[in-house]
């Protein structure tokens, strides 16, 4: 703008050089115009320059400079006023895998649509910094311990909203932490990492020492999967748990495979861990529900009322379109919602304690039961303490070896215990012979899941399945 201010002042200039009597007196004249255009013009490039070098290229934002300036400036208000300040850091969670799917492209424009949220999100008084790659920081003025908790979920549901990128939605997730000033640090460089240690703690739990390794999404597989969807090449098959104590049937877990051409089946271990952290994930899940409720009807008209179960990711437990997607899905069928049980499989020390209560209630609300899957993992105790479980699975691993490992058997044997002790019903999974059938029973253990009561298989051969008889009582 100043150069082309520049060049209709040139222009002038010559103009009246030419219509002048006294053209030195004019040249004079012009010269300090052109000399202080200049200025003017070197005085804006330097203030472009400076805000440059204070403001995060991709999306605008101030960045950690700028940032530790304005926590400086918050703390000096503080000292004159009283009045507290909260600094909250975000941490996105799997952002690395929307790179993978949509190419740096696609994770610039998400970053871009992100920090236009997080803005809109808080008052204009509070900063919006962008430190790191997928990392950002809020300082909220005024916001003292009552207000960072409800600041931080707010934030960390503006995180959570799709995100529209290049005709797709992109998901994220965001670990949130935040420290208040003056109560946890008296520095920009106590507060950053108070608030710091917070996040990290609400990410990995107290108590967990190693961050865990994130398996590398292949696109490829998350790519078949949508067109899988699209063309109905999914399928789904139940295994039968049954009642320890009487042998009776009593549910069926949904287990979904890829149809290959050959109409051989794609085990769930090879596309489900690609998929479960995409926005995919949601789809998949509901399309086994809904198979679920329809297998349950046919096993209802064939004389058997068998509950049904479906694996569900943990993070689609505060997932407010998934709950919303299943609300309808259970009015439609009016199954009774304690008729469905979601197994979730914590994957890490700490699972579960960053889930908003909110959407928790509302799942409670809906009458369905949730049950801690792979029970005796590394995730698995520590979310029985964070999440409201209605029943303790134990992982098949556990389960295979309790007659020939005197470690697994107490394991188990305690999980059991537990189970017991916490008032809810444990399914051991991976029962494979009659001996672990006989062993679990007379731990008390209420039902089993295995090879041993019968194979994974379509809904019509459970329904014929569940006429005759089944090994674990012939």
């Amino acid at each position: 703008m100043l150069l082309a201010t520049l060049v209709l002042a040139a222009g002038i200039v010559v103009v009246l050089l030419r219509a002048a009597p006294d053209r030195a007196l004019l040249a004079l004249a012009v010269v300090a115009l052109l000399a202080a255009s200049a200025g003017l013009y070197l005085s804006a490039r330097a203030s472009h320059a400076q805000a440059s070098a204070l403001h995060d290229p991709l999306t605008g934002l101030p960045n950690r400079a700028l940032l530790e300036d304005r926590i400086e400036q918050a703390i000096c208000r503080t000292q004159r006023t009283g009045e507290p300040f909260t600094v909250v850091v975000i941490d996105l969670d799997g952002f690395k895998s929307v790179n993978d799917l949509h190419g740096h492209g696609g994770g610039d424009a998400a970053l871009r649509a992100l920090a236009g949220r997080l803005v809109d999100t808080l008052r204009t008084s509070d900063t919006v910094a962008r430190v790191g790659g997928d990392e950002f920081v809020v300082v909220s003025v005024g916001a003292g311990e009552e207000d960072a908790g409800v600041l931080a979920d707010r934030l960390r549901r503006a995180a959570r909203a799709p995100i529209a990128v290049g005709g797709s939605s992109v998901e994220l997730d965001a670990s949130v932490g935040w420290a208040i000033h003056p109560v946890d640090g008296d520095s920009v460089e106590k507060l950053l990492e108070r608030a710091d240690a917070h996040m990290y703690e609400r990410k990995h739990g107290p108590s967990d020492g190693v961050v865990p390794l994130e398996r590398r999404i292949d696109p490829a597989v998350v790519r078949d999967v949508e067109l899988a969807l699209k063309r109905s090449e999914l399928v789904v098959l139940y295994q039968p748990v049954l009642d320890l104590r009487s042998g009776a049937p009593h549910s069926a877990e949904a287990l979904v495979r890829r149809l290959r051409p050959n109409r051989t089946h794609v085990p769930p271990s090879d596309f489900v861990p690609h998929v479960e952290r995409t926005a995919l994930v949601r789809d998949l899940t509901l399309l086994v529900v809904e198979d679920a409720l329809a297998a349950r009807e046919l096993w209802a008209a064939a004389g058997t009322d068998l509950a049904v179960r479906v694996n569900v990711p943990l993070r689609l437990l505060d997932d407010r379109a998934f709950l919303d997607a299943l609300a309808a899905i259970l009015r439609r069928g009016e199954m009774p919602p304690e008729r469905l049980t979601l197994e979730v499989s914590p994957t890490s020390v700490g699972a579960g304690s960053s889930l908003d209560p909110l959407p928790l209630g509302r799942l409670a609300k809906l009458g369905v039961r949730l049950s801690l899957d792979d029970g005796g993992r590394a995730g698995s105790i520590a979310a029985l303490r964070t999440i409201p479980f209605h029943e303790l699975k134990i992982d098949a691993g556990l389960v295979h070896d309790i007659g020939r490992s005197a470690v697994d058997a107490a394991i188990v044997h305690g999980l059991v215990e537990i189970g017991r002790s916490l008032g809810i019903p444990v399914v051991a999974e991976g029962v494979e012979t009659r001996e672990t059938w006989r062993r679990l029973a007379s731990w008390d253990c209420e039902l089993a899941q295995g090879f041993f009561v019968a194979a994974p298989q379509p809904a019509q051969e459970l329904a014929a399945w569940l006429g005759g008889r089944w090994p674990a009582v012939a």
